[in-house]
């Protein structure tokens, strides 16, 4: 009678050569076998998110998706962009999944990998893998938000947060606008759900950034900003915040005199249209929504420093 390997241990051996085979191709410069590789993880770590989180599933799960983020570390390295890209989809599919399934910590960890790959690819001068990251975090900020993740959304505010920023300084059109329009759309899904602190979070965030593209002459992000803001502003008014509608108000009304003290005329015309096309009649409880923005920026700053 001959000794059996179990399914268990046969899916253990195919990961491990999987990852193995994954950082060969990689190594080597084969964007297919790369690419090939990770997708073939990802189909790993979908097949076990839905198991009983016991601490052996939770340590293979992240196994595979650490495993993902530093195969596109060594793609980007050799300048394989499009299997840095792909990388980054399939993570962003990963932390969704998890989400979806419950799996919280799976989640963040997956969130954060792509995170910091969005931040990776930015610095080393990637801009196509870049902005595909800063993709994944908006999509998976949005669909946080329509199942009410706060933690999530908040994670994937300040990762586009810094992707921008980044992006802004290093002249990054593509990877910048992204990161702004999505962290955009986040805050209006969030409206959508009646999630006041991670609306409250985009709107900070983006007057932020309004802020920092100004200071960088920047007219173009400031622009992507204030339209952003303006969008924000709609649902928010539609949705009765009206101490986010403050705080949108007041974010346009400092970029625009920013701007005009920059000699930025188009951002400045632009901010005031918008301050003009949002309704703040009847606005109260300003020293309220001072509290709450005061509350976003501690929360913000201890996730940066904790990142």
């Amino acid at each position: 009678m001959g000794y059996g390997i179990s399914s268990v241990n046969v899916n253990d051996l195919d990961e491990v050569r999987t990852i193995e085979e994954g950082f060969k191709k990689a190594y080597s410069g084969d964007l297919k076998g790369t690419v090939e590789a990770v997708d073939k993880l990802k189909g790993f770590a979908l097949q076990l998110i839905p198991l009983e989180a016991d601490a052996e599933n939770e340590l293979d799960i992240k196994a595979l998706i650490i495993s993902i983020g530093d195969i596109a570390r060594v793609s980007a390295e050799m300048k394989m962009e499009q299997a840095c890209s792909v990388s980054g989809r399939i993570l962003g599919d990963i932390a969704l999944e998890a989400a979806g399934q419950k799996r919280v910590q799976i989640a963040i960890k997956t969130l954060s990998i792509v995170g910091s790959l969005a931040l990776e690819f930015t610095g080393k001068g990637l801009e196509m893998a870049a902005r595909s990251a800063a993709e994944s975090l908006g999509i998976c900020g949005k669909s946080f938000s329509r199942i009410k993740m706060e933690t999530l959304v908040s994670l994937s505010e300040v990762y586009l947060m810094q992707v921008s920023m980044l992006s802004i300084e290093k002249g990054f059109y593509k990877a910048g606008i992204t990161a702004i329009d999505y962290l955009g759309e986040i805050g209006i899904a969030s409206a959508e759900q009646a999630i006041e602190t991670c609306t409250l979070e985009a709107a900070v965030t983006l007057e932020d950034l309004g802020n920092a593209a100004v200071r960088e002459n920047s007219e173009s992000y400031v622009k992507a900003v204030i339209e952003a803001l303006e969008n924000l502003g709609t649902e928010v008014s539609r949705h009765g915040m009206k101490n986010i509608l403050v705080q949108i108000a007041w974010s346009l009304e400092t970029i625009r005199v920013l701007s005009l003290e920059q000699g930025l005329k188009g951002a400045c015309f632009a901010a005031k249209a918008a301050l003009e096309s949002i309704n703040t009649a009847g606005m109260l409880d300003t020293e309220q929504n001072l509290e709450k923005i005061r509350e976003i920026k501690e929360f913000r700053s201890f996730i940066l420093k904790k990142g």
